[in-house]
């Protein structure tokens, strides 16, 4: 095992540190660098972070044009393919109209001016070139559809975050309705229940009131001596009847 110090005193040249780099980034696990991971390892072996993102935008400048160059490419092979389609499937067509028919073969010249103009469709299509301006184009499509597609989800995410607003006020007025509703039952019970506390007693029924109030109203004088001479009155009665028997 070399020691620290030989270690620390190792030089390579530039070739060398690409060599190690590339090995190591081969024999690390697959999986994505971020940019701060990469500018992290520069500034570790002495790259200004200046020459970082400068390289870094050239590399995303150099796979955006690769990317659009195949999807140039993607889209001419798909045109292509749909072209030829159409040509076999239109002069087959032709075909059986002409062997359904009587007279001559007609068919083929058709199908040689649909040939003509796939042929030259091919030449297009089956090539690898492409010109930088076919390229910027591209790179402005692609460009645009990316605003497009931001500005869509911007739009969807406003767009969910004013119905949840709306839920959230429907509930929340759904939650003061039903506060409101049994804090106005309350009050009405609590009300209800002094009014029954403070009401009169109920007047008694009419076949009730002269005897009571003849139980309960009290005699005066005249009222009480003669109820006592009616009382001794019966006494006697029945003291005679008595003697009688």
């Amino acid at each position: 095992m070399a020691k620290p110090g030989k270690q620390g005193g190792r030089h390579y040249t530039e070739a060398e540190v690409r060599a190690i780099l590339e090995r190591a980034l081969r024999d690390t696990q697959a999986r994505g660098v971020s940019h701060d991971e990469l500018v992290a390892a520069a500034e570790e072996i002495g790259l200004s972070r200046g020459a970082i993102e400068a390289a870094s935008r050239d590399i995303e400048h150099v796979r955006g044009e690769e990317e659009a160059r195949e999807a140039i490419l993607a889209r001419r092979r798909k045109g292509f393919r749909s072209h030829l389609f159409s040509l076999l499937l239109v002069n087959a067509f032709l075909f059986a109209v002409n062997a359904l028919t009587d007279g001559p073969w007609w068919f083929f010249w058709p199908l040689l001016g649909c040939g003509l103009g796939l042929a030259f469709h091919a030449l297009g299509a089956l090539s690898s070139d492409v010109s930088p301006r076919q390229i910027r184009r591209e790179l402005e499509r692609s460009a645009e559809q990316a605003r497009k597609e931001q500005h869509r989800r911007l739009q969807e995410q406003r767009r969910v975050e004013r119905l949840e607003r709306k839920q959230r006020l429907e509930q929340s007025a759904a939650d003061l309705g039903h506060a409101v509703e049994e804090g106005v039952a309350t009050v009405l019970s609590r009300i209800a229940q002094e009014i029954r506390g403070s009401a009169p007693p109920p007047p008694p029924a009419p076949g009730e009131d002269a005897p009571r109030r003849r139980r309960i109203a009290p005699l005066d004088a005249d009222e009480a001596e003669s109820e006592e001479l009616g009382e001794e009155d019966a006494d006697r009665a029945a003291r005679r009847g008595r003697g009688g028997r």
